[in-house]
This record gives structure tokens, sequence and C-alpha cells, in this order.
């Protein structure tokens, strides 16, 4: 009988020990489970916020209602919000601001002053010219051009654009130096452009900046010395006024500040989306 109790104990207690075993299993899997569902939504919401940031900023471009944009208006600074516990962070960057490889009068001689050599830049020339009106439909295309490595590409994405139709022009208010001199080849004028927009304080993006409009465009190029001609020729290769914009959105969340989400969009101001990045 003794025996017999003692069988029984020892069974018991294997069960006991096996039940408690599957309970650290499945106590385990289940909060595996818990982190991983917190994780998804965290993600799901960070990606919303981020959508969110993009439809902000395109708010932001139709209340800028005068005839300009340049650098020191409240579209190009950073801002940002909160909502639901998370963080976005946007700002919009003028793609008026980039070459555009689209352009209707792309040369040779702008890509060799972007910095491609000369076999490189006729390549693409051709490339774009069999494409027709459709030109460059992505910025990975380059790489079906013989001679263009990631090298390269990686010296001038920030410089150039196909997200802004056939236009040639650039924005003479947002443009850096480098891409001014891509469509222009005068280091007098060019330094004049600059030092125009700098102001007083010799600062880009402050209140005191020089910004060209529609009312002072020729005023201005007049007291630089330059002729009626040329500056019709200045007409045909800046604007002053953009229609397309690149938007960043970043957001995050105070429970998970690792679970960061990206979004880079380029865009027109009526809110039509062109490209779309998420990281």
């Amino acid at each position: 009988m003794k025996n017999k109790k003692a069988s029984i104990l020892i069974f018991v207690m294997w069960v006991l020990i096996i039940l408690s075993l599957f309970s650290i299993v499945v106590s385990r899997n289940s909060t595996s489970d818990i982190k991983l569902a917190k994780q998804e939504s965290v993600g799901i919401k960070s990606l919303y916020l981020a959508k969110a940031g993009i439809a902000k900023a395109i708010m932001d471009l139709n209340k800028d209602k005068n005839n300009y944009d340049s650098l020191n208006e409240d579209w190009n600074k950073e801002k940002e919000f909160k909502l639901g516990g998370g963080s976005v962070l946007y700002i919009s960057c003028d793609e008026s601001a980039r070459f555009n490889l689209n352009s209707s009068s792309l040369s040779k001689i702008h890509l060799i002053r972007l910095g491609l050599d000369d076999d490189v830049s006729r390549r693409l020339v051709d490339y774009k010219a069999k494409k027709g009106e459709k030109g460059f439909e992505f910025l990975e295309e380059l790489f079906l051009t013989e001679g263009m490595t990631a090298d390269i590409c990686s010296k001038i994405k920030d410089h150039v654009t196909i997200y802004r139709g056939a236009d040639p022009r650039i924005n003479i208010n947002t443009s850096c130096e480098f891409v001014l001199r891509i469509v222009l080849e005068d280091d007098l004028m060019i330094a004049r452009i600059i030092e125009f927009r700098l102001g007083e304080d010799n600062k880009i993006g402050t209140v005191d900046d020089g910004m060209f409009t529609e009312d002072n465009f020729s005023a201005i190029f007049e007291d630089f010395g330059a002729s009626p001609e040329a500056i019709l020729n200045y007409r045909a290769l800046f604007n002053i006024k953009s229609e397309f914009f690149r938007i960043l959105t970043e957001t995050s969340f105070s429970e998970d500040k690792n679970n960061i989400k990206r979004i880079v969009a380029a865009v027109d101001r009526s809110g039509k989306i062109y490209w779309w990045k998420e990281e």
C-alpha cells in the first residue's frame, strides 16, 4: 500500500512539474506575442502619424499665398506637433532648388557642370531622348546608363530631381550656388545673386534676406548691370515661385523611442504625390 501511495505521489509531482513547465513556456510565448503586438501597434501609429505630417506640410504650403518662394519662409522651417502620445517632425524643401534631369533643355554641358564626365553625360542625354516625353520615371534609371556608379549617384542625388515635369527653370531664391552654376556659367552674376539673397547679416534663411519677386526681378538684374537681352535669358533660366516640394517627416512615441518612422515624399501644392519612400 505504501509503495502504491508513493507511486501516486511521484506521478502527481511529475504532473505538477510538467504543468509548471508548460505554464512557463505559455507565459513566455504570450509575453513575446504581446511585445510584438505592441511594437506592431506603435509601428502602425507611427506610419499614420508620419502621413499626417505630410498632410500638415501640404496644408502649410497652401497657406503661402505670395508670389515668390524663399528660404526664410515658414514652409522651410522644421516644425513639430504631438498627437496620441506621438511626436511628428516635418519640413518642406523646394524641389525647384534642384536641377531637373527631365528638363526640356537638358544638355551634356549641364551634366558636365553637375560633375559627370563627358561620356556618361552624353549617354544620359541619349537615354532621356529615347524615353521621349516620359523622361526619367525614377532616379534609379540613372544606373541603366553605362558608366554610372553608386558613388557618382550619391554625389549628385541631393542636387537633382525628376519630379517637376519638363520645366528647365530653377528657383533663383532657393537654389544653392552649386545648382546655380549648372544653369548659369557666369561667376560674377552668381556672386551678385548670392550676395543679394544673403542680406545685410550675410546669412541665408533670415528675415533680411533679399528675395526676387515678379515685381523686382528685372530691376534687380538691371542693377547688376545685365542687358535687356540677358534679363530675358535669366527669365528662361529661373523661376521665383515653386509648385513642387519634397516633404520629410519623422515620428516617434514616448513608449518606444526606437520605433521611428520616416517618410520622404515629392508632391505638388495640390497634394498630388509623385514619389513616396518609407523608412
